[in-house]
C-alpha cells in the first residue's frame, strides 16, 4: 500500500491534485489485511480521508472477487463512471468491473414491445415523452434509466416496460440473448469488482437462501460503504413484504395477458371474474387500514385493533389469489407468461397467510400507509442473527466503513446491532479537515427545549439573524415536517434570498439550484441528512432544529426498544441514543467537503447543554470551535470564512 498511497508513492506521482494523507494509506493498509487474512473490519473514515480508493486499490490488488456495495446508487455511479475508469487507466488495464443494481433500473425488452402495441399513458406530458423514450430503447446499450437524465422521477410508464424479477420468463423468453439483464450478468460473472448498492445485495443474499437463485455470481469478499445504513436495509428483506401496489400489479399483467385471448375461453372469463374481485379487494385492504383520506405514517399490525373487516379482507384475499393460482396452473399448451402470473399469485397468497398467521416471534408486524398505499410488513427485531448466519459465519473477508459507525470513538453498538464476531478489527481515522479552524459550532446556551410552546418561533428569530450574518448560503435540516413548515411559514417573507423547500420539487432539482444560486437557503428533512455533496460557497451555514431522536412508538422502534429492555438493558441508552448520535454526525457532515470549505454549525437543542447524553453527543461530533451567543457569531461572514 506504501507504492500506491505514500508520500512517494505511484498515486503522489500520477495525480495533480493528490495529498498524501496518513489516515488514507492507514486505511488502505487494514483493508488489505481483511481481504487476504479474512478477519471482518471495521473503519470509521471522516469526511476528506479519500475512503473510496483506500479500499477499491486494496480490493483490485487482493486478486479476489469482490463485492463493493454501497448506501446509494449514485455513490454506485460515481464509482463506475468516475474512480474505475482512472484507476484502471492507473493501475489495472485489465479490471474488469461491473455495476449491477436491482431490476427494476432497466429495460425489460418484452415489457416494452408488449406495451408499445397498445400503450396507455396517464397523461399527455407522458405521450410527449414516451416518443422520446422509445427512441432511446431503441438504441440503448445498456438499458439502465440512469441513463435518462431528462426523465422525471414520477414518470409512471417505467413501472409498465422496466424488469421485474416476478415478471421474468428466464431462458423462455424470446428476447432471453439480447435482455439487459442476461448480459449483465454474463459480465458480472467474469468480472472481477462488482459494485451493488445495500439493497440489491441483500435481495441477492435472502435468494440463496431460499435456493430461488443468486442475483450476484459468487464472490470472495465484501466491502459496505455507507455501513451504518445496514441495519435498516438488512429487516426489510428477511421477512416479509406486501402491498396493495402488489396486487395491482398483478391486475395489470392479467389484464394484458388475458386480452390477448380473442376465443374469450370459459377459463379466461373465470380469471376476469377474479380480478374483478382482487380490484375490490386492493382498495379494502388499503381502506380498512387507513382511518381518513390521505393519512399517512407508520403503524403496528394487531389483527385484534385493526378490526374484523381487514382481517375477512385478508381472508377474501387468500381465498382469491388461491383460486386464481389454480386457474393458471402450468398446461402444455400455456403460454410462459401465464405460468410466471401463477407463481407470483402463489408467492402473494404465501404472504397474505403469513399476515393473518403471524406467527414468527422474530419478527414485528407493522404496516405504513402513503398517500393511495399501504405497505405491510414482517421485520426481524434483531438482524444480528441474520447477518451472522448468512453472511459472517460464511464470508469473513468483509469491510464495513463509513464516516460515522462510531459514538464517542467506540465502535460497540454498531457490533452488537450487526452481530460483528469478536474478531472484527476496528479503525478509527479523523477527517484531515481542520474544523477547529473551518468550522464553527453555535448551540445556544438558553432556549426552549424542542417540545416546548413557542420553540419555532424562537427558532426562526434566532435564524433569521444567522442567515442574514451568512447571507443565505444555507442548509436547514429538520427532524419533522411540522417543524419545517412552521419555520419556513415564519422566514419566506422575511428573507430576501431564494427559498427552497423539499417536496416543492425533485430532490436532484432541489439540490442543483441550490448549488447554482449561491445566496440561497434549502429547507429539509430526512433524506437530505446525509448523501448529498454541496462543496463550496453555496453551503457555508448548516442549521438543525434539535437532535434526530427516533419517534418512540414508530412500530419498529418500539420492538427494537422493547426487546433491548427485555434483556435488562435501557433502550434509551443503548438505542436510540446511539442512532441520533449517528444521525447527528451524518447531518453535521453536511457542512465541511474539501479543505477550502468554511462555515458555521448551528444546533437549537439546549439538551446538548443541559443533558448527561449532551455529552456524548459532542464528543462524537468533529472538534469545531464552539460558541453560545449569536454575538460571538461575526457580523461580517465573509470574515468568519477567510478568519475562522
Amino acid at each position: 500500500m506504501q507504492r500506491y498511497f505514500g508520500p512517494q508513492g505511484l498515486l503522489a506521482q500520477k495525480v495533480t491534485s493528490f495529498d498524501f494523507r496518513a489516515s488514507q494509506l492507514e486505511m488502505a493498509e487494514e483493508v488489505y489485511q481483511c481481504l487476504t487474512s479474512e478477519t471482518p473490519l471495521l473503519v470509521e473514515a471522516g469526511t476528506g480521508t479519500g475512503k473510496t480508493w483506500a479500499y477499491l486499490i486494496p480490493a483490485i490488488l487482493s486478486g479476489k472477487r469482490v463485492v463493493v456495495s454501497t448506501g446509494t446508487k449514485t455513490l454506485q455511479d460515481q464509482i463506475l463512471d468516475h474512480d474505475i475508469p482512472f484507476l484502471k487507466r492507473l493501475i489495472a488495464p485489465h479490471l474488469q468491473a461491473v455495476c449491477l443494481k436491482g431490476r427494476r433500473n432497466y429495460l425489460c425488452l418484452r415489457r416494452f414491445r408488449d406495451f408499445s402495441y397498445q400503450p396507455t399513458l396517464w397523461n399527455k406530458e407522458e405521450a410527449r415523452l414516451f416518443r422520446r423514450f422509445q427512441q432511446w430503447a431503441a438504441r440503448t446499450p445498456t438499458g439502465d434509466r440512469a441513463d435518462l437524465d431528462w426523465l422525471p422521477d414520477g414518470f409512471q410508464t417505467w413501472n409498465e416496460v422496466s424488469s421485474g424479477s416476478e415478471d421474468c420468463l428466464g431462458q423462455q423468453c424470446d428476447d432471453y440473448s439480447r435482455c439487459f439483464i442476461t448480459r449483465l450478468r454474463l459480465e458480472a460473472s467474469r468480472a472481477h469488482l462488482l459494485v451493488v448498492n445495500h439493497h440489491l445485495f441483500f435481495a441477492d443474499l435472502a435468494l440463496r437462501g431460499k435456493g430461488l437463485g443468486e442475483i450476484l455470481p459468487d464472490y470472495d469478499a465484501v466491502i459496505f460503504d455507507e455501513a451504518h445504513q445496514l441495519e435498516d436495509t438488512i429487516g426489510l428483506y428477511f421477512g416479509l413484504q406486501f402491498s396493495n401496489l402488489k396486487i395491482n400489479d398483478l391486475l395489470q399483467d392479467l389484464h394484458r395477458e388475458t386480452k390477448k385471448d380473442a376465443g374469450k375461453t370459459q377459463r379466461f372469463q373465470e380469471i376476469h371474474s377474479i380480478a374483478v374481485q382482487l380490484e375490490a379487494l386492493s382498495r379494502l385492504l388499503y381502506q380498512g387500514l387507513c382511518p381518513t383520506p390521505g393519512a399517512q405514517g407508520r403503524f403496528p399490525l394487531n389483527l385484534q385493533k385493526v378490526g374484523k373487516s381487514f382481517v375477512d379482507t385478508c381472508r377474501q384475499l387468500l381465498h382469491a389469489l388461491e383460486q386464481l393460482s389454480a386457474l393458471l396452473t402450468p398446461k402444455s399448451d400455456s403460454p410462459e407468461t401465464l405460468d410466471l402470473l401463477h407463481r407470483h399469485s402463489l408467492e402473494m397468497a404465501g404472504e397474505v397467510r403469513k399476515i393473518l398467521e403471524q406467527d414468527n416471534p422474530s419478527l414485528v408486524y407493522w404496516y405504513e400507509l402513503s398517500a393511495k398505499a399501504v405497505f405491510i410488513y414482517g421485520t426481524p427485531v434483531d438482524v444480528a442473527p441474520v447477518l451472522r448466519e448468512k453472511l459472517l459465519s460464511r464470508k469473513s473477508a468483509v469491510v464495513m466503513t463509513s464516516a460515522t459507525l462510531s459514538i464517542a470513538g467506540s465502535f460497540d453498538f454498531i457490533r452488537r446491532s450487526l452481530g460483528m464476531p469478536p474478531e472484527t478489527r476496528e479503525l478509527l481515522l479523523a477527517s484531515p479537515f481542520d474544523y477547529e479552524k473551518q468550522a464553527l459550532l453555535y448551540i445556544p446556551s438558553t432556549f426552549p427545549a424542542p417540545h416546548e410552546p413557542g420553540f419555532c418561533e424562537r427558532l426562526a428569530e434566532e435564524a433569521l439573524q444567522i442567515l442574514t450574518k451568512t447571507q443565505g448560503r444555507a442548509l436547514f435540516l429538520f427532524t419533522s415536517y411540522r417543524n419545517m413548515k412552521e419555520t419556513h411559514g415564519l422566514l419566506k417573507d422575511r428573507l430576501p434570498y431564494p427559498l427552497f423547500v423539499q417536496g416543492a420539487k425533485p430532490k436532484r432539482t432541489l439540490l442543483a439550484q441550490f448549488k447554482q444560486e449561491i445566496h440561497s437557503i434549502l429547507f429539509a428533512t430526512s433524506s437530505f441528512w446525509q448523501g448529498i455533496d454541496v462543496p463550496g460557497e453555496s453551503l457555508s451555514c448548516l442549521i438543525i432544529d434539535k437532535l434526530p431522536f427516533e419517534v418512540p412508538d414508530d412500530p419498529l422502534i418500539s420492538a427494537r426498544m422493547e426487546h433491548l429492555g427485555a434483556q435488562g438493558k435501557s433502550p434509551f441508552v443503548h438505542y436510540q441514543v446511539p442512532r441520533a448520535v449517528i444521525q447527528l454526525k451524518q447531518g453535521v457532515g453536511r457542512l465541511i467537503r474539501s479543505p477550502g470549505d468554511r462555515g458555521v454549525i448551528a444546533i437549537f437543542d439546549v439538551r446538548l447543554l443541559t443533558k448527561n447524553y449532551g455529552r456524548l453527543f459532542l464528543k462524537s461530533l468533529p472538534p469545531c470551535r464552539r460558541v453560545h451567543h449569536l454575538d460571538d457569531i461575526p457580523g461580517d461572514f465573509i470574515a468568519l470564512l477567510e478568519n475562522c
